[in-house]
């Protein structure tokens, strides 16, 4: 991939632009515990950041649910990814200048590439209804 490639995605109908990458390790300071209780710690964490970040997308926050539910047994992968794109699209209506952006989080695992997975999971999304409006501030 060439530096363009990893800095621009198409998500839905809207160009947008990585501003940042992180990759760490999820079990980073674990000392003990089961993968049924690393899931359901990951969920509250996720959702609390979900209800005070409205403009972040979580992959696969519906399947780790489900794996709580379902007690699940296995471990999660061990990368946990954040990205943070932005773009210049903005809302109807909106006269200010500004910006839009969007946060996304997934679980990899070490072989897989964040900047494809990345575009992989962004392309579908609905940017309009995910992204929130951040004024230039003077």
């Amino acid at each position: 991939m060439g530096h363009d490639e990893l800095r621009s995605y198409q998500v839905g109908p809207v160009d947008a632009e990585l501003c940042a990458l992180t990759v760490s390790d999820d079990r980073e300071g674990m000392l003990e515990g089961t993968p049924h209780l690393h899931r359901r710690f990951r969920l509250m964490g996720i959702e609390k950041a979900m209800a005070a970040t409205p403009h972040l997308y979580v992959h696969g926050v519906d399947k780790l649910r489900a794996d709580v539910e379902a007690r699940v047994e296995e471990w999660l992968p061990r990368e946990v990814v954040r990205a943070r794109l932005m773009s210049w699209w903005k809302p109807e209506g909106i006269a200010e200048f500004g910006h839009t952006e969007l946060s996304v989080m997934w679980f990899q695992t070490a072989a897989e590439d964040p900047f494809a997975r990345l575009a992989a999971i962004v392309r579908p999304l609905d940017w309009a209804s995910l992204a929130r409006f951040v004024p230039f501030e003077d």
